[in-house]
This record gives structure tokens, sequence and C-alpha cells, in this order.
């Protein structure tokens, strides 16, 4: 009987950091729509908003499972994109149609890779086309927060947007 209630407790022991830990990541998961984006000049012409095609969605759609998160949006110029980004903290290699920096048409390699910092997610973004994104994500009063930092050709850019939840 003392083994077993010494077995029971190592059990918990082991597996209580897991639970905490599990308890502290919230899920991004659903519609979100931007309030809010500073610099308020981060935008321009292009395609959802945005001529260096890092651009600011106005509506994008999260689902989160245990193992990933996909994000669909209009961001990167397009008309409709989906990322996915592993929660294990490994890669995910894709190509997609895109431009190179001379602005011809190119299959652009993407690289997506995610990490949990506490109850916060980064998300990383490379392509070929030499452009960088760092996406922190966080969950406050019902609102999703992204402080965002591009590196690329040109100018770079940071950002705070702010989204809300929508149906």
């Amino acid at each position: 009987m003392m083994r077993q209630v010494v077995l029971l407790g190592v059990v918990l022991v082991l597996a209580l950091p897991g639970t905490v830990q599990a308890q502290g990541r919230p899920d991004f998961s659903g519609r979100w729509t931007v309030s809010a984006k500073e610099p308020a000049d981060y935008g321009g012409s292009g395609p959802s908003g945005d001529a260096r095609n890092w651009g600011v969605p106005s509506t994008m759609i999260i689902r989160q499972t245990a193992g990933e998160i996909t994000i669909e949006s209009g961001q990167f110029g397009r008309e409709s994109l989906r990322v996915v980004y592993k929660l294990d903290g490994s890669d995910t290699i894709w190509e997609a149609e895109g431009a190179s920096q001379s602005g011809a048409s190119a299959v652009v390699k993407w690289r997506t890779k995610a990490r949990w910092e506490g109850d916060r997610l980064v998300l990383f973004t490379w392509n070929t086309a030499l452009n960088q994104m760092r996406d922190i994500m966080s969950l406050s009063g019902g609102q999703l927060t992204i402080a965002r930092a591009t590196e690329q050709p040109g100018p770079s850019t940071n950002a705070q947007l702010t989204y809300t939840k929508g149906p």
C-alpha cells in the first residue's frame, strides 16, 4: 500500500508541471478583426493595405490545436493565405507563388517556426525574398495583441496590432 502511495505521488509530481504550463497557454482560436495598429502609417497602398507585402490583415481566422496553430488571412499581399506553425518548435517549410526582390513572379520558399514564452506565442516567418517577421501574440481582456517586427529589403517596421474577436 505504501509503495502505491509513493508511486502515485511521484506520478503527480512529474505530471503537475506539464499541467500548470498547459493551463498558462491561451487558445488564440477565432475570427479576429483589427481594431488598432501603430504606427499609423504602417500600411500602404498594396493588397491588404501594405505595399511592402507584409500586410496587416484586417481579418484573421486562427485555428489552434495542441500541435499547431493555423492563421488564415490576406497577409503578405495575397487575397488569402493559410500559414501553419508547429507548436513543438520545429520548422515548417513550404512554397508558394510570390514575387522576387525585383518584383518578378517567382516561387517563394517560406519557413515558419513557433515557440511559447510563458503565455505568449512567438511566431517567426521567413521567405527567400530576404523578408523576416516576428509576431509576439498575447491575449488580454478579450483582445489579441500582436507585437510585430519585420526586416526586409528597404525599411524595417515595428508595429503593435490589436484585434477583437468577432463572429
